[in-house]
């Protein structure tokens, strides 16, 4: 999980149904203005950068017949939180954030690394459900960007909180929110194994070639954690933040970009 930089206009067609329907319902708006639901889909994936609020999976969207998005709208805040009178959370554009379909839908791109019919390799919302326990887990919207919440296990991919980086009074909920979205299911784990090798060969390869140390990280840090020319981040951010060290540290301190 990383933090999520979101706009802070909410999209026209949004606030415009919010207006003339204060205390509407997410599906009447997913039913009643689907040009609205594109709207905010679009500013949802360009605000993440095209990641997972939850796991940092890239989110990839269908280009056949008979494909998903691996991509839906989450509601940090349970839609079920409502109060007639309070705050209307299916509404609420800084509740709303991206998130894959967690390992449950056997229809979108790729689906040999991204479904599983294991029920414990399900993550992000799908455990979460509605269930009220936000006050227990990181808000996206939220974590501190300076702040390395999270490190690896190199040779597994497992997700553990960094206890020399995360803030103390996180640390609690950086390991609810581990365990509740089960971000440590097998299939994200794998991912992740994967892109740790893909940087310890990146490095052997240009090290064996006469590179300094240094060069080499600073480069892949400048390479793989600024966005591309389409806006979209390489998946498992914060993978590639810890194993590259203070290198990506700095690229995330002098980048002058919200990252």
């Amino acid at each position: 999980m990383k933090r999520v930089y979101k706009r802070d206009e909410a999209p026209s067609l949004l606030t415009r149904y919010k207006e003339r329907f204060p205390h509407e319902t997410w599906e009447h708006f997913r039913r009643n203005c689907k040009g609205g639901y594109q709207e905010i889909k679009q500013a949802i994936l360009e605000d993440q950068h095209y990641l997972c609020a939850y796991c940092e999976i890239n989110i990839v969207l269908a280009e056949e017949e008979g494909e998903l998005d691996d991509f839906r709208v989450e509601h940090f805040y349970p839609k079920s939180s409502t109060e007639e009178d309070g705050n209307n959370f299916h509404l609420d554009w800084r509740n709303l954030v991206g998130v894959c379909h967690g390992g449950s839908q056997p229809a979108v791109r790729d689906a040999a690394k991204r479904y599983s019919t294991y029920r414990g390799d399900r993550s992000c919302d799908v455990p979460k459900a509605g269930k009220e326990i936000t006050s227990d887990l990181l808000n996206p919207l939220h974590i501190p960007s300076r702040d390395r919440i999270f490190r690896y296990i190199e040779f597994t991919g497992k997700m553990v909180v960094d206890e020399k980086s995360c803030p103390k009074y996180l640390q609690r909920r950086a390991e609810n929110t581990i365990e509740e979205l089960n971000l440590n299911a097998p299939r994200l784990m794998r991912m992740r194994k994967t892109v740790i090798n893909q940087l310890r060969e990146e490095i052997e390869m240009a090290t064996a070639n006469g590179e300094p140390f240094d060069d080499v990280l600073n480069y892949l840090a400048q390479t793989s954690l600024l966005p591309d020319i389409d806006n979209r981040d390489l998946p498992f951010f914060s993978v590639i933040r810890w194993y590259l060290g203070d290198a990506a540290e700095k690229v995330i301190r002098t980048s002058g970009r919200k990252i």
